[in-house]
């Protein structure tokens, strides 16, 4: 059987302390070619979601920014605004 694309999602839930949790997630996916190696592609693919995940860990405890969100199909950003917790959109 010819696999055409593989999909992986990986999510963790952070304990931040004081009764507090942050749960993160990617989601990434592959075409590949007939010959190549699915499990190669699946670890690959497993790795890069996992260190995305502790990226994004590194930023929340550092107070960092969060990573702008884009398509890579056409090149233009999801969201204009970055939308602050409590708050709701259009608002």
């Amino acid at each position: 059987m010819f696999v055409k694309t593989i999909a992986v999602s990986y999510e963790r839930k952070f304990n931040l302390g004081d009764f507090n949790s942050a749960t993160l997630g990617c989601s990434i996916w592959a075409s590949i070619s007939e010959g190549e190696n699915e499990d190669m592609c699946t670890q690959l693919l497993q790795d890069k979601c996992r260190e995305a995940v502790r990226e994004e860990y590194r930023k929340l405890i550092n107070k960092a920014e969060p990573v702008e969100t884009f398509t890579v199909n056409g090149n233009s950003p999801v969201g204009d605004e970055f939308i602050p917790e409590g708050n709701t959109y259009g608002n």
